[in-house]
This record gives C-alpha cells, structure tokens and sequence, in this order.
C-alpha cells in the first residue's frame, strides 16, 4: 500500500489529505521504505518472523505517523532540510540507543540533522512521529532551526510530554472512528494548531527556560495586561500562542517567562483556562454543551469535558443543568 510522502511546506488554501491510512508488512525493507523520505536503512536484529506497521495521518504542513516493529531493528538514515521529524515513544520494551544515548521513553526523539540518524530499537517499540515543516515550526518554537539541527535525545516537560502523546493518540482515535470530519480543514487547522503549542510547551523548559521566581517587572506587567484584554476581545476565536507574540511584538520566550512570573503557568495553560472560564459563563444561557464549547473554539469534546472538571469540580452539563434545568441536559 502507498502511504503518503514526507509534507510540503504548509498552504493555507490547500485542500488537506484525506484521513488515516494504515499499512502491515513482514518484509523489513518494506517497513523501512513506508517512511518516504527518511532515507533509512533496517537491518533486523533479533531472531523471528518480522512484523510491523505503519499508520499515517496528514495535516496541513504536519506528517503525522505511528511505526510499530515487533522485533530489534538496527535504523539508521536521514531526513530532509526543511522538515523536522520528530519521535514521541508510545512503547519502548527492553533495551536501545538512540545516537549513542540509552534509551528513554520520557525523551524526545530528535531524527533531523545534517549527519543523520541511528537508533537500535528493541525488541519491541512503537513511536509516534511528527514531520514538520521548519518555517511552520519556527513560527512556534524559538531557535527552531538550532533545535533541530543535530539527532539527539532531547530532555522535555514530564508533564507536558505526556499530553502530547495522549493528544496524538487520541488524534488517531478520532480519525480510525469517524473520518468524515478530518475532510474538512477547519478541523485539520484547529488540531494542527493545538499540537504546535502542546509540543511547544513540552519543550519550554528546555528550549526556552523557565525563569528563577522575581518580583514581577513593570515591563511584564505591562505585557501581561495587553495580552488579557487583547485575548479577551477574541475569546470566539482565540489566539495560538504563535499568533498572540506576533500581535504582541514579543518573542515566545519573552511571552513564556512573563505568563510564568504573572500567573505561574505558561501561555497554553493560560489561554485554556480562558476559554474554559468563557464556555462556564456561557453555558448559564446556552441551549447545549456542545453549542458553548464549538462557540469558544474547543473541537475535542473527550478533552474538553476532561479539562472542564478538572479546572472545575464538575462536568459542563452539570453546569448547564444548574442553570438552566434539567431539560437542558446534553451529553458531555
């Protein structure tokens, strides 16, 4: 089965590919070359039949797959200039190294870089990975360029790194149960978009830091307030973090260690929190979850509902019945 290509720089206007394919394969060579443009070599270690498999899934200027190998395989090869490819471990049992480092499944897996890549995998594994267009990820993480500029194992935000491999799987689940949504861009942009900043906040701390605890400066008060009410004048069609520095004229470093020091969390965090306080007073004269969720921009409604009574204490339909009776019930 053709699976699609690594992705072209990202156009707006371009229809999106259409939702996940999937493929199986007992030939290791076969396995090797799903992975268009990655330029890679598997030669299979442990002893037995070969199994793997390989499901794609394509966002505007995002390669999205997941690779499953059932046996110890020795992979080395390159990616392309303009694309990072990045490796999230969903399972990684029994020993391996990644360019001359043990294995992690807490790090993340750094394939770009002029020299390439190696990776002895073990006996068992499965990684999720990202093909991203660089200017699409300069545009939301700070040195990106430098940052992708050699393979390696790369430290991230514990917590951070976990919600980005349970979106992106959960990402998959969506597409394998009702694809008919992911045909259409807006949903396409909207996940794009939340993955950008999800990975960009798994790689805050190590990319761009997280400031010693100070008195809060002038300066980063002064910007706090401007991002409040510029975001509170759009809450129906919030800003990325990528979009808000632009509006703003400041770095996402500048924007990370200001939100740090004002609220003591990051953009992401901080915008959902408006979003979900939005849907809450909403939900007092809605005609239904759903209606105030998709109003305020939220599209998976497993995350939202989670979020919601997490920051909350209860779910959104509880909310809604209490003000608005019973009959006002909907699922959430």
């Amino acid at each position: 089965m053709d699976l699609p290509g690594p992705p072209r720089p990202a156009r707006e206007h371009a229809a999106p590919a259409p939702t996940l394919s999937a493929a199986s394969f007992s030939d290791i060579d076969e396995q090797a070359e799903a992975l268009h443009g990655w330029n890679q070599r598997y030669l299979q270690l442990s002893t037995g039949r070969f199994r793997g498999a390989v499901q794609r899934l394509q966002l505007p200027g995002i390669g999205l797959f997941i690779e499953d190998l059932e046996q110890a395989v020795h992979q080395t090869g390159h990616v392309q200039p303009q694309v990072v490819a990045l490796g999230v471990p969903v399972l990684l049992e029994g020993e391996s190294r990644f360019c001359g480092q043990a294995g992690d499944a807490s790090a993340l897996h750094v394939f770009s870089g002029r020299d390439g890549f190696e990776f002895r995998s073990p006996q068992r594994h499965a990684m999720l990975g990202l093909e991203i267009d660089l200017p699409l990820l300069e545009g939301h993480v700070d040195d990106a360029a430098d940052f992708a500029r050699r393979a390696r194992l790369h430290a991230v935000d514990a917590v951070a790194f976990g919600e980005l491999r349970r979106f992106l799987l959960e990402l998959f689940a969506s597409a394998a149960r009702d694809p008919a949504p992911w045909c259409g861009a807006t949903r396409c942009h909207q996940a794009r978009d939340e993955l950008l900043e999800r990975l960009a906040d798994a790689l805050g701390p190590a990319v761009a830091g997280r400031p010693p605890a100070s008195a809060l400066s002038a300066a980063q008060a002064a910007l706090a307030e401007r991002a409040r009410d510029l975001v509170a004048s759009r809450l129906d069609a919030p800003p990325t973090v990528a979009e808000l520095c632009d509006l703003l004229g400041v770095s996402r470093r500048t924007l990370q260690n200001c939100f740090q020091a004002t609220w003591g969390m990051g953009p992401l965090a901080w915008l959902k929190r408006l979003r979900l306080d939005a849907v809450r007073r909403r939900l007092k004269a809605a005609e239904s979850v759903t209606e105030a969720a998709t109003r305020l921009g939220f599209w998976h409604f497993g995350h939202f509902a989670r979020d919601y009574r997490a920051l909350f204490g209860e779910a959104p339909s509880q909310t809604l019945r209490r003000h608005r009776g019973p009959a006002a019930a909907a699922p959430h």
